[in-house]
Order: structure tokens, then C-alpha cells, then sequence
């Protein structure tokens, strides 16, 4: 095995000096190259995953966490399979290097029929990746390194994926070791438009007795949740976070914040301080039917300000290339503090100690009393769709942060996204929330879990039924039989994956014998070991935070 410095050293060196850690992905011969290099590179561990596409959702859960993550797979079969996970990572700003092994540069010039191909056209895949990712590059002898650092650049400053083709010929071919770092420039701001910008919005800040701002998951994406709140901590303005916005990482302990903004829920204290503002600041708000609320909000109101990521509108006067980044660097310089009349304490309900009634079956309200005081400061909650989101809703303790796909809603995410969070960041407790339908779909990678000895508490819902979408059907609630799942002993999956003294498994039916899980998972965790409890709920159990949310739909 070659000890040469190679392109596939240069491409694993570049994606060290990114911060990365791991890499996931499935082996395939195209890609044989690449994973031969891995095995030699020090701080670079592999992670095989049990298929593509849980390795592309545990690279987005690792870049959540990291900052960047990256997937290895074959021609064709592989990239495909990966290619939900990637739309997933597009739809929410996730940035992922989606690298895929081609055969060798001769037989893709020439359409060479080979295995994985679509008849000799190994195109059409590059072509299906343009449409999700921000960047791709077909790496050639003459243009490897340049092309892998222009991607690389791409992911990091747009947040988004790219995509890179390596013909198996290209990556073992000698290669001059980086001499300087990768060009990693934020977006930057038009400084004409941002100081019009600052002469409108400045007077509006000053007049504003009752300000807001509401806040979506974007400024996770590209790292602003620390400006923000320092922002907020010099105006003195209160925020809070729209549904898809608990990705923001927001410290939902400060004193300035509100909470949840639902917009359409009748006596949400949260919603009347928002909706009576006399200036809402609106601060990467995504326009789509689960923010509708957000959207309702009328653009051209002076009182309105729409603030995205790389643009600012203010009463219909648009400010093209000003960065929020920019801004809020500017604002908090220039506003000075101020104390404003209403204060997050309106908006919140006291935390009552939750006493456990014994021998009662648990419902889901109840359960989700609990698992809020189960929450600690500095946990990672990974969340599926469906009834378990409410564990969102929850007002989360000091520096937790919430993994979830809220605009692409790939049900199934969840568990290979854990996986891939917890190895970016072990000094974290990690919970994973996760329903029976999205568990089965890649219940998988619970085995790659326990390979990698890596040990987060897993709350699995089992009640048989796809349950949120039977509480879709119109007119309301309808048991439907293409809803059903066929029932598994979860707890006891330890014993199929044959990892028995990794994992512990549980199985609850009352609040008492929840009580007792949960103190035996806080001790499994002090080993080191897995928890799965497994929680039986009755079919129809809806919890009424869920309710309330589909009745706006």
C-alpha cells in the first residue's frame, strides 16, 4: 500500500483542517481508493454505516453539532441510495461533502458499461446531485486539489452540501500537501446597502417602546445564535423562537426569552407578546405552511423587519446583499440598552414537581411532564417527526440543543442522526426521541450505535400505528389500516444485534415503572451503556400540544 502524499491525502487533510473527525458511508470497490487512505490517515475514523442513505442522515446529524460533516460511498447504486439524505441536508442548510467513487477517468469518458451504471452513462448522477447540492466537482489530474478546495469552500460559507465524483484513478495520484488554509470567508455585506439599511432601521429601534424578535433555524445554520443573544443582551429586546426555530440552539433559559411562537393558539402568552409588538424583528424566518403563522406577518408593515441571512426588507424597501451576520455585529455596537416593559416571566408556566401516579398507564401528556424534567443543562436532543415532537416544545434547560429535521421531515432521520451527533461531540448526554414507524425504517443503525460504543438514551413511542398521520385524516381522526405497524420487542434488540452488554433495554407501561427506567438509564449511562426504553402508549393517544398544532393545518 502506497505511502505517498496523494489527492485522497490532500482531499482528508482538507476535511481535518474543517474540523472533521469521522466519516460515515457504506464500502464499495469505486471507492476502495479513498477508504485505503482513511485507514492510514490519523484523527480521521470510519464509520460504516449499515446503508447509504443513514450515512448521509448521520453526517447531517455530525454536522449539526461539528460545523461540517462528510459521506463515502460507490458509483451509482450508493449515491442514490444517499441522495434523500442530501435533499434533507439541502432543505435545511446542513452543510455535508457527499463524496462518491466513480470508475476509473478512461471509462467515464468513454461510456463504458460497467456495474452501478446506467448503461455505460455514469453522468446522470453528477446531474441528479446539481439539483441538491450548492457545488460539485469531477475530479481530474489536472484540476484535484484546486477543484476540492473551491467545493469545500463552497460547503463551509453557504451551509449547504456539495458533491464530489473521485474516479478510483484520480485519488492515488501524487499530490502536493496544502501550504495555506482554505479561503474560508463568510458572506460578506454590500457596505452601501448595510449603512441604508442602519438609517432606516436605527430610528425604528429608537421609537419602539414594545420591540420583538422571533428567530428560525437558519441562525443555527450559520452559527449566529451567539450574536443574536448578545444582541439581545445589549438592546434589552425579548425573542423567541418560531416552531422550526428550536434549531436555532437559542439559550431558552436567558431571562429575554419568550418561548414558543404558534401563531393561531388561543391564550399563548408567548403569541400576544409577539403579536403586539410595535417593532417585530423577524430573523431568518422560512416561508412554508409550518410557519405559516411567521409568514401571516404583513412585509410591508413599517413595523415588520425581515432580516434573512444575506437580505433585509423593511416596508417593502429591499436591502439585497446585507448580511445578518453584518448587521447584528453593527446594531450591537450602536443600540443602546434599554429596560422594556414586558418580560419573558409573562410568557412562561412555573415548573410544577411531577409526582408519578403509580400503577396508571402513561399517556402521552403525562409523559411529556416527565421528560421535561428528565432534560439537563447542556444535553443534545435528537427528535423524530410526528406526536414525539412535542419533546421540542418543551422549554429546554441551559445550552440544550435540538437536532431535528423540521422543513424536509424525513421520518427515520433520527436515529442514524444521533449517531452521527453524539460522535461529533461525546462530552454530551445524548437522548434520542423517536416514534415505532420512523425507528423501523432505520433501526439499523442502533447496531452502529453500540459498535461505536457510544451510549445515548433512546425514548422509543410504541403504539403500533403511524399515529400523527391517522390525527391528519381529514375530519379529523381516523384509524386507518395503511397506518398500522407490525409490533417489535424493541427493548430487546440488543440481543439481535449481539451487543446484549451494551445496551440496556427497557419496556414501561405505567408511570411507576417509567420512574424506575429512568433511574436505571441515569446509572447505565454512568457504564457507559446504551438505554432504549421501550414506552407503550395506547393507540388514539394524541398529546393536545400536537393536537392543537394540526387543527391550524
Amino acid at each position: 500500500m502506497s505511502t505517498q502524499y496523494t489527492v485522497n491525502s490532500y482531499l482528508l487533510d482538507r476535511l481535518k483542517e474543517l474540523g472533521l473527525g469521522h466519516i460515515f458511508g457504506v464500502p464499495g470497490d469505486f471507492a476502495f481508493p479513498l477508504l485505503d487512505c482513511i485507514e492510514m490517515t490519523e484523527d480521521i475514523s470510519w464509520v460504516g454505516t449499515c446503508n447509504e442513505l443513514n450515512a448521509a442522515y448521520a453526517a447531517d446529524g455530525y454536522a449539526r453539532i461539528q460545523g461540517i460533516g462528510a459521506f463515502v460511498v460507490t458509483a451509482g447504486v450508493g449515491e442514490l441510495s444517499a441522495a434523500c439524505g442530501v435533499g434533507g441536508a439541502y432543505a435545511e442548510r446542513i452543510p455535508v461533502v457527499a463524496i462518491a467513487g466513480h470508475p476509473a477517468t478512461q471509462a467515464l469518458k468513454n461510456g463504458q458499461s460497467t456495474h452501478h451504471s446506467l448503461h455505460g452513462d455514469f453522468s446522470v448522477f453528477p446531474r441528479i446531485y446539481k439539483e441538491i447540492t450548492v457545488a460539485q466537482a469531477l475530479l481530474t489530474p489536472e484540476n484535484a486539489c484546486q477543484e476540492i478546495d473551491r467545493v469545500l469552500e463552497a460547503c463551509w460559507s453557504e451551509k449547504l452540501p456539495v458533491y464530489i465524483q473521485l474516479p478510483n484513478d484520480v485519488g492515488d495520484l501524487p499530490a502536493e500537501a496544502p501550504t495555506e488554509k482554505l479561503a474560508l470567508s463568510e458572506l460578506k455585506s454590500d457596505q452601501t446597502q448595510l449603512a441604508a439599511l442602519l438609517s432606516s432601521l436605527l430610528p425604528l429601534l429608537s421609537a419602539a417602546q414594545c420591540p420583538a424578535m422571533l428567530i428560525d433555524s437558519p441562525v443555527g445554520s450559520y452559527h449566529l445564535t451567539e450574536l443574536v443573544e448578545s444582541f439581545a443582551n445589549k438592546s434589552g429586546i425579548p425573542f423567541a423562537a418560531c416552531f422550526t426555530g428550536k434549531s436555532a440552539f437559542l439559550d431558552e433559559t436567558h431571562p429575554q426569552y419568550l418561548g414558543t411562537y404558534q401563531a393561531g393558539i388561543e391564550g399563548s402568552a408567548v403569541n400576544q407578546l409577539i403579536e403586539s409588538a410595535d417593532l417585530l424583528l423577524r430573523l431568518g424566518i422560512q416561508h412554508d405552511e409550518t410557519n405559516k403563522g411567521c409568514a401571516a406577518f404583513d412585509l410591508q408593515s413599517p413595523h415588520v423587519v425581515d432580516l434573512q441571512i444575506n437580505s433585509a426588507a423593511i416596508a417593502g424597501s429591499n436591502y439585497p446583499n446585507v448580511t445578518l451576520r453584518d448587521l447584528l455585529m453593527q446594531l450591537s455596537e450602536q443600540v443602546p440598552h434599554r429596560q422594556f416593559a414586558f418580560s419573558s416571566q409573562q410568557a412562561r408556566t412555573n415548573s410544577v414537581p411531577f409526582e408519578p401516579q403509580h400503577d396508571t398507564p402513561i399517556k402521552q401528556d403525562r409523559l411529556w411532564q416527565r421528560f421535561g424534567h428528565f432534560l439537563q443543562s447542556d444535553d443534545v436532543l435528537v427528535v423524530d417527526l410526528g406526536t414525539c415532537n412535542v419533546a421540542t416544545m418543551i422549554q429546554m434547560p441551559a445550552r440544550t440543543r435540538v437536532v431535528t429535521q423540521r422543513t424536509w421531515e424525513a421520518i427515520g432521520y433520527s436515529v442514524p442522526a444521533v449517531l452521527g451527533a453524539q460522535l461529533a461531540d461525546q462530552s454530551r448526554r445524548h437522548l434520542l426521541v423517536v416514534g415505532d414507524g420512523a425507528f423501523q425504517m432505520t433501526a439499523q443503525e442502533l447496531s452502529t450505535i453500540l459498535r461505536q460504543g457510544i451510549a445515548p438514551i433512546i425514548f422509543l413511542l410504541h403504539n403500533n400505528h403511524y399515529e400523527v398521520e391517522n390525527a391528519l385524516q381529514k375530519g379529523g381522526f381516523r384509524e386507518m389500516h395503511y397506518n398500522e405497524l407490525q409490533s417489535w420487542n424493541y427493548h430487546q434488540l440488543g440481543m439481535v444485534f449481539a451487543q446484549m452488554q451494551k445496551l440496556l433495554g427497557l419496556r414501561v407501561t405505567t408511570e411507576s415503572e417509567l420512574e424506575t427506567a429512568l433511574t436505571e438509564a441515569v446509572q447505565a449511562q454512568t457504564e457507559g451503556r446504551c438505554v432504549l426504553i421501550e414506552v407503550m402508549l395506547a393507540p388514539k393517544d394524541i398529546p393536545s400540544q400536537i393536537t392543537k398544532t394540526l387543527n391550524l393545518l
